[in-house]
């Protein structure tokens, strides 16, 4: 059996955390020695991970710079959209002072605009600490010699091509793109130098082809390992929520981080037009930077009794199985591993037709909305809640992404790599 290693920064509550964690679990009970890195010693799913797999951690210290810079990044960017708008008056905007720390990213960008230099400063902290993953990473190459490497979202990935070349003995290494990307050249060395990449998903195999130029036979499609056998389980568990045990109206579900690709904006938005000639609630589990926003929306629609955050919940599938409908509102997707979910407990859903996965996954295009339009988002979502859900096929249609099917792909491209690996070794 193949020795295996799977490189992620850390393990933050998220889809594509959960998939990782399935495929090394997976591939642990084939037989195959696998081994988890992390770079930051995050992990929200510590008691999930199998005991036959070994972890490393290549960093003991958490990286609050990180997590600080990127809440901070995604509040710039929003504000900076704001202040280019005409007549914008940032005192004016948050004069209720219930949001004060969202004023601080317009700050920010009028120092950059003035200074400059808190640019210069946020690059060379993003180079030193990517120069230390990729020697850290490569250090436990040496040490560990797997034979292949799948390494998962950007930070990883760009550490797995520099560890490339700062080590003798490197193992193949094998990106994992988990959404759509641009025509970066960051991502273009990364997946162009690959002599195999992995698409969660057929749209994502496509852009990679498009965008990057990354040869088609070097792709394998392998849909995330959404459908784990322990959800049906998990589901049965009594939410701790009072809207899903009493007999109220109707409960619409969303989950994912309150951040702007999840666009849940466009969701509450929908859901003020259902809910104008249709009695129901709305939930969205998760956190992120984007709660306060979304918190002042919430209030300024006057629905604070209809829609709740109660932010990340280790078991959303008990959520996801008393729903009457769930809902992904998301700009993109690598695959839409919570569609997957939804489908798995019996719950009907809708999503945005966005890159790249929901089309893949629902099938239907009446069950699908333009990005970012929240009246077509509203029709959709009446149109699911007037028809009645055969929950039989909706599992159906989510066995379609098992952990065994995902893990039967992982195996065919391990032998396949080390196959071809075998060849080009010297006699």
């Amino acid at each position: 059996m193949a020795h295996i290693c799977w490189v992620i920064a850390e393990l933050r509550g998220g889809g594509a955390e959960r998939s990782v964690i399935r495929s090394v679990n997976g591939l642990c009970e084939r037989g195959h020695s696998v081994d988890l890195v992390l770079f930051q010693p995050t992990n929200d799913y510590s008691g999930d991970i199998s005991e036959r797999a070994s972890v490393f951690v290549l960093s003991r210290r958490p990286d609050r710079w990180s997590r600080t810079r990127q809440q901070a990044a995604n509040l710039f960017r929003q504000q900076k959209k704001r202040y280019r708008e005409p007549g914008f008056s940032d005192s004016a905007h948050w004069s209720t002072r219930r949001l004060p720390l969202v004023r601080l990213p317009c700050l920010l960008y009028r120092l950059v605009r003035k200074h400059r230099w808190p640019v210069r400063d946020l690059a060379r902290r993003q180079r030193r600490a990517a120069f230390i993953r990729a020697l850290r990473l490569g250090r436990y190459f040496e040490e560990r010699k797997p034979d292949i490497a799948f390494t998962n979202l950007v930070a990883a990935n760009k550490a797995g091509f520099f560890a490339a070349g700062m080590t003798r003995d490197c193992p193949e290494i094998i990106p994992i793109a988990r959404n759509t990307v641009e025509k970066r050249e960051t991502d273009h060395c990364v997946f162009s130098a690959a002599s195999r990449v992995v698409a969660i998903s057929g749209g994502v195999a496509d852009n990679l082809a498009a965008a990057v130029g990354v040869q088609a036979d070097k792709i394998a499609t392998i849909y995330n390992p959404a459908y784990a056998p322990d959800i049906g389980e998990l589901a049965k568990i009594e939410p701790e929520h009072p809207w899903f045990s009493d007999d109220g109206p109707p409960v619409i579900l969303g989950v994912g981080r309150l951040v702007s690709q999840k666009d849940f904006s466009t969701l509450i938005d929908a859901f003020r037009h259902v809910r104008a000639n249709w009695p129901c609630r709305l939930v969205i589990l998760g956190n992120g930077p984007l709660r306060a926003e979304l918190e002042a929306r919430i209030a300024g629609f006057g629905l604070d009794d209809c829609v709740s955050l109660p932010g990340w919940v280790e078991n959303p599938f008990a959520f996801m199985a008393r729903a009457a409908l769930f809902v992904l509102s998301s700009r993109h997707e690598g695959l839409g591993n919570v569609l997957v979910e939804a489908l798995a407990c019996g719950c009907p859903a809708v999503s945005t037709d966005c890159p790249a996965g929901p089309a893949e996954i629902l099938g239907d295009p009446a069950l699908l909305a333009p990005v970012g339009d929240a009246e077509a988002l509203a029709r959709v979502m009446r149109r699911a809640l007037d028809e009645p859900a055969d929950k039989a096929a909706l599992r159906a249609n989510a066995a379609r992404f098992s952990v065994e099917r995902s893990i039967d792909g992982y195996e065919t491209l391990i032998a396949d790599v080390l196959a071809g690996r075998a060849n080009r070794k010297p006699e």
